[in-house]
């Protein structure tokens, strides 16, 4: 488990290499978006021939795209690719695209074939919402997974010339970094590396360096959108007649079209991770929370970053195949430090958590020193496939030890009570993230300039459960309610009320609580891109459209 991908990581540079092709170009397009048409899809299965819409879809598609009929391998590949086991469906129809031009097209035949009337696209298949998986007819975008840097880049309407990373809406936060690995740029990226940058960067963009650089939908300066309906492929930025689409882009999710290429500000790539992985000897819990919450209060690094909090692992992380037995609820604190490229004053790792080591005893102590692209062999093996999952978490603000104490409660009552229903929630935790105050000032000024509220920010919690009977849904749900009671109740000390991040919604969240102010003004949007409400699973918007059709559950 987190061990056999610790031993990987110290063989990963040469094979990072092998995979790492890096695109350099002074234009604003990037080249996949220039290559010539070969209409010659792979078809899989038999369901094209008796439908007029997949026919027509089959003579449009590129060389490289795939229909895939119910059945057969690749639909079968995107049925199983969802993280959350109750996710996934066996859809009739999957279409993967090569090229943008086929994400129109496959848009264009969901007017033509009934199979369209229900359709989700899905990129890197981690959504908590249901929003990207169907029964009938599924864009798999798995296939745009490519990443460049852009120099001298500009958007009309802006002085500003730029150095971005352009990257498609299928690919991966870990395509991204091994992309860019060596390069000496970075983009923001999530913290799981099999995770899709597209529901990522729509959806807030909260990564490992969201202290020193910001969140991803502050850096955004423009995204390819193919709209619902038409087809139609435009560019939005916040200076042309799409600002408004490009606005509910940056956090109001991807329920508005489907963006094929994101172009985000490039950052200074860090110069070395030092990464070390603690269990929390029992003796030492209490001081533990008591260190963390002063670490959360008085640390000025915003290249430090810390993950404290409590998980159902086994008791030897270098085990590779731990028996069942020895997991058990243990206290986990993780620190990362990223080397500053342009501070070379910047305080070594050790001084800059020496006080929150302070007094503490171990059960384990493992320090590694990582590129940065690296870092995602760790943070994948803490949420691993193959069961029914959770990601769910408020901002939290106020951080004192007596609230890490009562998280620790809840999320051992959870753990608790799933193993006495005979559940193995192997994995399932509740952790919360450091997040350095105003982001190194890369904050937006409003909480009405993104579709995300998020003038402010506070730490970022997380509750991450693991179970395998649909059964225990609710409990899952029920658990999280109260954890996230636990972090309103910390926010109500202090005031004022934090919007949950987006891709972290939480079942049943009103859009108030996520969207703040900004709910009407991203029904409006819904409305004018989407009047039909095509893009209609998961957590929707109520346009007229989708409250005529049934679909809006997410109201002003």
């Amino acid at each position: 488990m987190l061990a056999r991908l610790f031993l990987l990581a110290f063989g990963l540079t040469q094979a990072a290499a092998d995979f790492n092709w890096l695109h350099e170009h002074d234009s604003h397009s990037p080249p996949w978006s220039q290559t010539s048409h070969d209409s010659n899809p792979v078809i899989q299965g038999d369901c094209v021939a008796g439908d007029k819409g997949l026919s027509w879809l089959s003579k449009q598609l590129s060389n490289g795209s795939v229909i895939a009929c119910r059945g057969t391998p690749l639909q079968l590949n995107n049925a199983g690719r969802y993280w959350g086991e109750q996710y996934g469906k066996n859809a009739s129809v999957v279409v993967y695209p090569s090229r943008p031009e086929d994400v129109s097209y496959a848009v264009q035949a969901t007017e033509k074939t009934s199979l369209g009337l229900d359709f989700a696209f899905v990129g890197g298949a981690h959504g908590q919402t249901n929003a990207s998986s169907s029964y009938s007819y599924v864009i798999d975008l798995s296939y745009l997974n490519q990443t460049q840097i852009i120099h001298n880049y500009t958007v009309n309407g802006s002085k500003d010339v730029l150095t971005v990373v352009a990257y498609q809406g299928g690919t991966t936060a870990y395509q991204v970094a091994s992309t860019l690995s060596g390069s000496g740029y970075i983009a923001v990226t999530p913290r799981i590396g099999n995770v899709g940058m597209g529901g990522f960067s729509t959806g807030g963009g909260i990564g490992f360096l969201a202290g020193p650089y910001g969140f991803a939908v502050d850096r955004l300066v423009a995204v390819d959108v193919v709209l619902p309906v038409t087809g139609k492929m435009v560019t939005a930025t916040a200076f042309n007649q799409y600002s408004d689409l490009f606005w509910a882009l940056r956090g109001g999710g991807g329920q508005f079209g489907i963006v094929t290429n994101f172009y985000q500000k490039a950052a200074p790539e860090p110069t070395v991770v030092t990464v070390s992985v603690y269990y929390i000897d029992s003796k030492s819990v209490d001081e533990s929370q008591q260190n963390v919450a002063d670490f959360f209060k008085k640390n000025n690094d915003p290249f430090a970053v810390v993950y404290y909090g409590y998980g159902f692992y086994p008791d030897n992380l270098l085990d590779p195949n731990p028996a069942p037995s020895s997991f058990a609820l243990r206290t986990i604190l993780i620190t990362l430090w990223f080397g500053n490229p342009l501070d070379p004053q910047q305080k070594s790792a050790n001084a800059t958590f020496g006080n929150l080591l302070t007094n503490l005893s171990f059960d384990i102590s493992s320090s590694y020193n990582f590129d940065y692209v690296q870092l995602y062999l760790l943070a994948d093996s803490l949420f691993p496939y193959g069961f029914r999952r959770g990601f769910w978490g408020p901002q939290a603000v106020n951080v004192s030890s007596q609230y890490l104490k009562s998280a620790e409660v809840a999320l051992s009552a959870h753990v608790n009570t799933l193993v006495q229903r005979g559940e193995f929630p192997a994995t399932a935790l509740w952790l919360i993230q450091y997040m350095s105050p105003g982001l190194n000032g890369n904050l937006p000024k409003s909480n009405a300039d993104t579709a995300w509220p998020h003038a402010v920010a506070g730490h970022q919690t997380l509750f991450s459960p693991a179970w395998s009977l649909a059964g225990d849904d609710g409990l899952a749900v029920q658990a999280n309610n109260v954890l996230n009671l636990l972090t309103y109740a910390q926010e109500a000390l202090v005031g004022p009320t934090l919007a949950d991040y987006p891709n972290y919604i939480s079942p049943g969240a009103s859009g108030s609580r996520v969207w703040g102010d900004n709910v009407e003004r991203l029904i409006d949007v819904k409305q004018k891109y989407d009047p039909e409400c095509t893009i209609h699973n998961g957590r929707v918007f109520a346009s007229s459209g989708c409250v005529k059709g049934g679909w809006g559950n997410i109201f002003a």
